[in-house]
């Protein structure tokens, strides 16, 4: 446990604005880490087809348009909010980068969405095909394994709770309740399908308190931040379908679940900032990342990360 870090009550931080400008010399600061790090965790063994190679740097975003990131840096800022150093998160935010580009893999296959596109570039299976696909992402499951397994303290912990965060309790059985449509019914089938998206964001909080040494209340509070964040993004992200729906004349338009996510959202500020441990710059911050990724940024024309 990280000896600096007390759990004595935390002062209420300053106002709102004070968030966003939290928010641009970190990722300033540690953006280009995270992208190093991840283009140096992408091994590329002697005979590897070259487009099964070209095809993960490119699904990564190492080479051309790279995803938001924003799940990463909320694992660095976790650790520098409890009071750890970033940089010992650095292979967990990298693990949890690999995890999320799997699962956009996995779910392009025709076998899934069937999508054909991701990013404005054709998805993986039509590069590769749907079985070059499948075991890019299982490359990149393991390497994820792998880099959290490798860490000095805590990883063995870390993995167990990454593969319980991936498994059929979390994003791989929330997506099996989305094939069958069996959530439509409500209860546990509903509860489970949510992981779908929620899952990693929530691992992705905690384990990079945990990397760092935050106790355990503290890393439990996170993980339900970061639970939340989830939710409130898939909610934003769904509103967007809901308004391009109405827009072509296909939905019943109105039923927007904008507000949803944005009470959401706020519930997890509240909570999050509610936790003892948390350093008063930490907590600006994971609000700034907060609000950023879930769409409702503090600064005047921001946008909502891809």
């Amino acid at each position: 446990m990280n000896p600096a870090l007390s759990l004595a009550p935390r002062p209420t931080p300053p106002g709102p604005d004070r968030a966003a400008e939290a928010l641009a010399p970190f990722v300033r600061r540690h953006l280009p880490g995270v992208e190093a790090a991840l283009a140096a965790a992408l091994p590329s063994p002697v005979g590897l087809p070259p487009t099964l190679d070209a095809a993960t740097r490119e699904a990564l975003g190492v080479e051309g348009r790279p995803g938001s990131r924003w799940r990463p840096l909320l694992t660095l800022a976790a650790a520098q909010a409890t009071g750890g150093d970033p940089l010992a998160a650095l292979p967990v935010a990298v693990a949890v980068e690999l995890t999320h580009t799997a699962s956009l893999v996995l779910d392009d296959l025709p076998s899934m969405d069937d999508a054909d596109q991701r990013r404005g570039r054709s998805s993986t299976h039509r590069q590769v095909g749907p079985g070059g696909a499948i075991l890019l992402a299982v490359s990149l499951l393991a390497r994820s394994a792998e880099l959290l397994g490798a860490l000095p303290a805590r990883g063995g912990r870390l993995s167990a709770e990454w593969g319980e965060a991936f498994g059929l309790s979390g994003m791989a059985g929330g997506q099996a309740v989305d094939l069958t449509g069996t959530f439509a019914g409500g209860g546990a089938a509903r509860r489970l399908h949510r992981r779908k998206t929620t899952a990693l964001s929530a691992f992705a909080v905690r384990a990079g308190a945990v990397a760092v040494g935050a106790p355990e209340p503290v890393a439990l509070g996170l993980s339900r931040f970061g639970r939340d964040l989830g939710w409130a993004y898939q909610l934003a992200d769904d509103a967007e379908d809901w308004k391009e729906d109405a827009r072509l004349g296909r939905g019943p338009g109105g039923r927007s679940p904008r507000r949803q996510s944005l009470r959401v959202l706020e519930g997890a500020l509240r909570r999050m900032r509610e936790l003892p441990g948390l350093s008063a710059q930490g907590v600006l911050l994971m609000e700034a990342l907060a609000r950023q990724t879930a769409g409702f940024p503090q600064n005047p024309g921001g946008r909502k990360w891809a």
